[in-house]
């Protein structure tokens, strides 16, 4: 694997810190294609290449999506799966929200695989995430005060409920930032936007 590990070395070397490249709802965020867009040259330089194809879970029964990041030369590669939890989400079809599921694991399995910095480091920033009252929000099924499981399957449901009982997103989206990153967050909050237009 020394070729491997000589090559990744030194993308990771030239590739930069990816962050805040795309405008989204009072924050900005890095999306898959500006992924792909910078890393492509560099990993061609390097003689690297990926693939992330979709599969079975033989373990779990469940989907699951496998990164494998390769050297083209010497044939060294190194992978990884993670399972893509079916989750029903209001206004889109199974198929429609399995498909969102894809993208968001396409997007933060690459960076990991490749040691690719796209999220903001609140430690390094000096920046104290302040809790908020999240006894207002009654959630469902959960002691109240417990931040979001970080689970889709237990916490997507829940944001459901608190939106049917009519709390506000401000409310919501400060609760969820107790366990999720700012772009988890904006993709919950555009598939909202998105059920209300419907």
């Amino acid at each position: 694997m020394k070729n491997y590990y000589k090559a990744l070395a030194g993308f990771q070397q030239e590739c930069p810190v990816l962050l805040k490249e795309s405008d989204g709802f009072n924050y900005k965020y890095i999306d898959l294609p500006k992924i792909i867009h910078t890393i492509n040259p560099l990993m061609k330089k390097h003689g690297l290449g990926f693939t992330q194809k979709l599969g079975s879970n033989k373990d779990t029964g469940q989907a699951c999506l496998t990164t494998t990041i390769f050297h083209a030369e010497s044939g060294e590669s190194d992978s990884g799966s993670v399972d893509i939890p079916l989750v029903e989400m209001k206004g889109q079809n199974l198929y429609q929200s399995f498909g969102s599921g894809i993208s968001y694991l396409k997007r933060y399995s690459l960076a990991s695989q490749l040691g690719i910095v796209s999220d903001k480091d609140v430690d390094a920033y000096g920046e104290e995430v302040k809790p908020v009252a999240v006894n207002k929000l009654d959630m469902p099924k959960k002691k109240k005060g417990s931040p979001p499981t970080g689970d889709p399957i237990d916490d997507i449901p829940t944001i459901q409920r608190l939106l049917k009982a009519n709390k506000e997103w401000k409310d919501i989206e400060s609760w969820l930032r107790l366990t999720y990153d700012d772009l988890t967050i904006e993709e919950y909050k555009q598939k909202t936007n998105e059920q209300k237009e419907a």
